[in-house]
């Protein structure tokens, strides 16, 4: 049967109606950057807590899709960093703190009317700034407890 038939006859196809044309393809790739630099920033924010762990000789895995909202992942964070006397915890405190607007900047994707295509490059790119700020310290916490050690660098992430 053709979708013609198929409206024609009351069918499930002519039921579906797109909200929004698909054409455009620009403003779904920034809604997707936004949505990525989120879950990027989650994933490594989990990842910092995780090595924070371990560095003190605990094993803990975070979920990294989502289960816990993210001011309560970055309340752990700061958490895990005071257990393992984190040397940089005034910065890891600022970084937390500008992290917490994270969520407002992925939320622009719903502001209604539509943001324009600068407002979403925005905000992807103050998420992807603000992972990198917490990979940089991540990494650095690895490297000084390796020159510490004397252990090889990857068995400490």
């Amino acid at each position: 049967m053709s979708n013609d038939q198929s409206r024609r006859s009351g069918g499930f196809a002519g039921k579906i109606m797109p909200l929004r044309p698909t054409g455009d393809r620009r403003r779904a790739d920034s809604i997707r950057d936004v949505v990525d630099a989120f879950t990027r920033l989650r994933g490594s924010v989990a990842r910092f807590m995780e090595t924070l762990a371990r560095s003190r000789g605990v094993e803990l895995f975070v979920d990294i899709k989502g289960s816990q909202p993210f001011p309560v992942l970055l309340s752990s964070l700061r958490s895990q960093a005071e257990q393992a006397d984190f040397p940089r915890l005034s910065d890891l405190n600022a970084f937390i703190e500008r992290a917490a607007l994270a969520e407002a900047l992925r939320d622009v994707i719903f502001q209604s009317p539509a943001v324009d295509q600068s407002a979403l490059r925005e905000a992807a790119a103050a998420l992807d700034r603000l992972d990198a700020a917490f990979i940089a310290l991540c990494i650095g916490h690895v490297l000084e407890r390796y020159a510490q050690s004397g252990a090889p660098a990857a068995s400490m992430v």
